[in-house]
């Protein structure tokens, strides 16, 4: 009878110990966006050109993500100026998020909003289903080194990292504007086909315009050139 007693004992111990160490273990979650799917490629800097880390443990409810910037020079990201309009930046979740489950608390927080939207977004020319999306206003676009700090609230507990690829095997993407020539590109970060980028954006060649003092002599040379061949046209009529 003792003995039942012990092993029930431990049971319940295990029983009571275990969740604890399942709630313990840690979620951590790298995205880069590293390949570009259409349009040009950003300036200067390597891939990737954005990054995205979520940290959270198993049995929480919660997450932090944190959006990075590498991008260089004037290239930028905006998005979602409209509910219609293309997204700046946006995740594909296999979990949902709570009504208010979305909170900026640093950096350069998405003015033109972060929404969740079970039906997706906007993409472009990008497949696939994309939920979670960031916007960024012209007047206060995601660039080179910025980054912002996201609490996210889920409807459940997690039981494993939400940030997936969805169905096209693409897990995030963003649209790059501002690369130098009046370019953009969409980049992506995922296991995905199709991609299919133009690589650089390349600037039209510069029409070289003579400056003033090589026109003036250019000019003074077919003037002399003209006075010559006059005067060889007038020798020849003398000698006929």
């Amino acid at each position: 009878m003792k003995r039942i007693l012990v092993l029930t004992g431990i049971a319940l111990a295990a029983l009571t110990v275990l969740p604890l160490q399942v709630a313990a273990t840690p979620i951590s979650a790298s995205i880069n966006l590293n390949t570009v799917f259409a349009g040009n490629t950003p300036d200067g800097s390597s891939a990737p050109w954005l990054t995205a880390e979520f940290t959270s443990s198993v049995g929480s409810g919660t997450g932090t993500l944190v959006l990075t910037s590498h991008l260089t020079g004037p290239d930028f990201v905006q998005g979602l100026s409209s509910k219609k309009s293309t997204v700046g930046w946006a995740f594909y979740l296999d979990q949902v998020l709570s009504s208010s489950g979305i909170t900026c608390t640093a950096g350069a927080c998405a003015s033109n909003g972060t929404l969740y939207n079970a039906s997706g977004f906007n993409t472009g020319s990008v497949p696939g289903m994309f939920n979670l999306a960031f916007g960024w206003s012209s007047g206060s676009q995601f660039m080179a080194g910025n980054s912002a700090t996201y609490d996210l609230t889920f409807s459940h507990l997690l039981t494993g990292n939400p940030f997936v690829e969805n169905g096209n095997r693409w897990s995030s993407v963003a649209h790059v504007q501002g690369v130098v020539g009046g370019c953009s590109g969409w980049i992506v970060s995922g296991d995905g086909v199709g991609a299919s980028g133009s690589g650089p954006c390349v600037d039209p060649p510069p029409v070289s315009v003579p400056e003033p003092g090589e026109l003036g002599m250019f000019s003074l040379g077919l003037l002399l050139a003209g006075l010559f061949l006059r005067m060889k046209y007038v020798q020849l009529r003398k000698t006929r």
